[in-house]
């Protein structure tokens, strides 16, 4: 499986807490946060796993990291030289990939789903399929309207709204021919798009009552600090390229 993971942010509201790194790579105990990513996708694709970095602010940690790490998975690196959106970014990683279908993260989010089975279970006529992780407070994330009986997006609800719901987890499966013909190659928010996808009844979702949390803001970042510091260890190892 290709897995391109969005790692090219900025991080501006993460920075009074993590300084010089980007928001992937800061620390949970003493390990970096991706590492629990790449513990997972590996736990879902084993050896088949290529793992492509779409990379931009400090492009250079992530080249430190592929290096140290290379053991763990085959990774590439598909580095944003100019702004090209969320969008722009995934269409230009996708020319690393040789798949038909291409599963992509954000890479400051961790969810506690089966990949592979994520991937199984998701029609290859599906242009596009995200998974939906339900929470607590959607107020933070906006809320997803879902058609139950179909599986699809129906709309993007804005944030601030109140109560528990689906929310976008930042986890897609993506045929990657349709999404090649649909855009184009100039810069462009994936979000729009999918906006757009759910207004024409195109874009289907998968739920999921599992562990999900984002690192965006020094608030759950401390939050994951207690959440997910049981996963640090790997059978018994600390790795981050150092076993």
């Amino acid at each position: 499986m290709d897995v391109i993971v969005l790692v090219g942010g900025k991080g501006t509201r993460l920075s009074s807490v993590v300084n010089n790194l980007p928001k992937p790579l800061a620390p949970i105990g003493r390990q970096p946060f991706f590492d629990l990513v790449l513990h997972k996708l590996r736990q879902s694709f084993g050896e088949s796993l290529h793992l492509i970095l779409a990379t931009g602010h400090l492009h250079h940690c992530f080249e430190q990291y592929a290096l140290a790490n290379q053991h763990h998975a085959k990774i590439s690196l598909s580095q944003e030289l100019h702004p090209l959106g969320t969008g722009g970014a995934i269409r230009q990683a996708m020319q690393l990939s040789t798949r038909e279908q291409v599963l992509v993260l954000n890479g400051d989010s961790y969810f506690d789903i089966d990949y592979l089975a994520f991937t199984q279970q998701t029609s290859d006529q599906q242009a596009i399929s995200l998974a939906a992780a339900y929470v607590q407070d959607i107020s933070r994330f906006g809320a997803l309207a879902i058609d139950q009986d179909t599986s699809l997006v129906t709309e993007f609800l804005e944030k601030g709204k109140q109560g528990a719901g689906y929310i976008n987890a930042g986890v897609y499966l993506i045929n990657k021919a349709r999404f090649l013909a649909d855009t184009v190659s100039a810069p462009f928010s994936f979000e729009l798009y999918l906006a757009e996808l759910a207004a024409t009844k195109t874009l289907y979702s998968r739920c999921y009552k599992a562990v999900f949390i984002d690192i965006g803001t020094p608030e759950d970042y401390q939050k994951a600090q207690s959440m997910l510091k049981h996963l640090t260890e790997f059978d018994g190892v600390r790795w981050s390229g150092s076993d």
